[in-house]
């Protein structure tokens, strides 16, 4: 006996086709595969396609020659594209004349390369933060210092007015010493 692939395909085929035709619950489970699938292919390809798109015309935008015009339409200097513009700006950005505020202006009377400014800019908020901490220490070393001679002072003043001999007295002179306290003053950031 010899088995005929082709028929047994074909029934095969005929039966999935009956089944496929008369199960509508078959039908839909299939027919939402087959488009689910055919959304997940069309998705990656058209975003593919739309991204490459995109990309080629935005290049292209970015060389195309055009020429400017004035407000009645007439062209204005020689032909040029988007990415010379930018080029030109770029350049140009950092050559500008600024004034004292970083805003542009023509005048060469007091004014600076924008280069220059931001440089001005960035050393004078250095030096400022420098010359903050510095006073802040110098401060700290004359409050220390004033305090030191304000004790002193008071000390003495003490001394002078009141001539008791307290045990602290009595001790000092058993040392050689004075009732009358006269430190020396300490040098100023010692």
């Amino acid at each position: 006996m010899q088995i005929d692939q082709e028929k047994i395909e074909k029934a095969i085929v005929d039966e999935a086709v009956y089944k496929f035709a008369t199960d509508d619950e078959l039908y839909t489970r299939i027919r939402d595969g087959i488009n689910a699938r055919i959304d997940k292919v069309f998705a990656e390809k058209v975003s593919l396609v739309v991204t490459e798109a995109v990309e080629r015309i935005t290049n292209e935008g970015f060389e195309r020659s055009y020429h400017k015009t004035d407000g009645f339409g007439r062209p204005v200097g020689q032909p040029t594209s988007i990415s010379k513009e930018l080029e030109a700006l770029v350049s140009n950005y950092w050559t500008e004349r600024v004034d004292r505020n970083g805003k542009k202006t023509d005048s060469s009377y007091s004014s600076m390369s924008r280069a220059e400014w931001m440089m001005a800019q960035i050393c004078a908020d250095d030096f400022s933060k420098e010359m903050k901490q510095h006073v802040v220490n110098v401060a700290g070393a004359l409050k220390d210092h004033f305090r030191g001679v304000l004790n002193e002072h008071i000390a003495s003043m003490l001394s002078d007015v009141f001539r008791v001999n307290t045990a602290g007295d009595k001790a000092m002179k058993n040392n050689g010493g004075s009732a009358i306290i006269h430190p020396p003053a300490a040098p100023i950031g010692a």
